[in-house]
């Protein structure tokens, strides 16, 4: 069971990095990456202020993307280095707080932009 947690927190780790650099290509670029920022069947091209987007949204997906670093990295060291089970159990609020934030703000935009 604890290898299949440690997988699950590799993953959740890089899909932080992946985010992270998909906030960075949509604040830099103005690229919107599909897999975080918007829905399956959304046509990007179809986006009414792609600058207004970028700059609402590149922030809250660099919070994602952190949380779910952080979240990752204190779980492996939970889980290999030493026990912080207190620390462990506030980031696993914080990533899932954090998606549930994430996922309003990004139906928000959806509806505002798209």
């Amino acid at each position: 069971m604890n290898d299949a947690w440690s997988i699950m927190d590799i993953v959740i780790l890089v899909c932080g990095v992946y985010a992270l650099y998909a906030a960075y290509v949509l604040k830099t670029k103005g690229k919107i990456i599909k897999t975080f920022l918007v829905f399956k069947e959304t046509d990007v091209n179809t986006c009414k202020d792609l600058g207004a987007y970028a700059a609402s949204m590149a922030p809250k997906l660099s919070t994602l993307a952190g949380v779910m670093i952080l979240y990752g990295v204190v779980s492996l060291i939970n889980t290999y280095v030493v026990s912080i089970m207190s620390l462990y159990w506030v980031m696993m609020v914080a990533l899932i707080g954090t998606l549930i934030w994430y996922g309003i703000q990004t139906r928000n935009a959806m509806k505002k932009y798209f």
